[in-house]
């Protein structure tokens, strides 16, 4: 049995989103609970996560998370509510204690991987060194699986649409392993591009948890990130290809104020479809 916790479901702004007055904000101020939402990320165990945006302090305190722990950490794309590198200056002696042979290997595209060295050559403490930081940067190649033999693990990036047209971003998402059981994580993209759809009618994948993009909550969101209608394409083409079953738990998140819509609004609009809705601080075991 795996598990995977949801330590933000929003999209950038958070909700209540800073500056809004919208009625999703209102709501969420008076509401508390499953509406107040932090940036998503996720925990798959003690040492590996997905994301890590501008909330990580506030969900390392609030998880109890202890990141000196962290070994593995995949971003799935260049935008600042996933991917904030100013953090992991603090790993460099002086700043924390961090044993030499803890080493925080980073996997992620090359924009991922780009953003990370250029925060670093801005700090007169870089100089090319990142054992000094005890990180290991690796670029992630589509479709090519990364094996983790120490956490029996692996994970499969593949293309999202999202950033499309932008020189040097390639966000991904991600399929992954642990143990015999099988999940994906899919925010940030909009109705899959053909080429993941195609990878993924040739793995034939059996999933036994799926949690894909609804930032726009209540609306029809195609490209870049989806909701709506194409949620519901989403879950009914890989029901077609065998990769969603009866014993699949399908979960949604990610999600904008833009999207017109509370927790419970969600949930009403989304559960007779066999489509539960994240919240922050969900552990889902699977």
């Amino acid at each position: 049995m795996a598990k995977i916790q949801i330590l933000g479901s929003a999209a950038a702004e958070a909700i209540p989103a800073i500056f809004c007055n919208c009625r999703v904000c209102r709501e969420a101020w008076k509401n508390g609970g499953k509406d107040m939402r932090l940036r998503a990320a996720y925990k798959i165990n003690d040492h590996v996560r997905i994301d890590f945006g501008p909330d990580s302090i506030a969900q390392e305190y609030r998880y109890q998370l202890h990141s000196e722990n962290l070994k593995h950490l995949f971003i799935t794309h260049n935008h600042e509510d996933h991917w904030v590198t100013d953090l992991l200056h603090y790993r460099m002696p002086g700043f924390s204690v961090v044993d030499e042979t803890n080493i925080l290997n980073i996997y992620g595209n090359q924009g991922v991987i780009r953003e990370l060295f250029k925060f670093f050559w801005n700090k007169r403490t870089f100089n090319g060194d990142w054992k000094k930081f005890r990180l290991n940067p690796v670029v992630l190649e589509s479709f090519k699986p990364v094996v983790l033999e120490e956490e029996d693990m692996e994970f499969y990036p593949l293309n999202a649409d999202h950033m499309i047209g932008i020189p040097g971003e390639f966000p991904q998402f991600f399929v992954f392993r642990t143990g015999s059981s099988w999940a994906m994580v899919a925010n940030d993209t909009g109705y899959f591009r053909e080429e993941t759809w195609q990878f993924l009618e040739g793995k034939k994948f059996k999933f036994d948890l799926v949690i894909t993009d609804c930032t726009g909550g209540l609306l029809d969101n195609e490209r870049g990130h989806m909701s709506g209608k194409y949620v519901l394409m989403t879950k009914e083409r890989l029901e077609k290809i065998g990769s969603v079953t009866s014993s699949t738990q399908y979960y949604i998140n990610h999600f904008s104020h833009n999207g017109k819509a509370t927790h419970a609004e969600l949930e009403a609009n989304y559960n007779p479809h066999g489509i539960q809705v994240c919240y922050d601080g969900l552990t889902i075991e699977y």
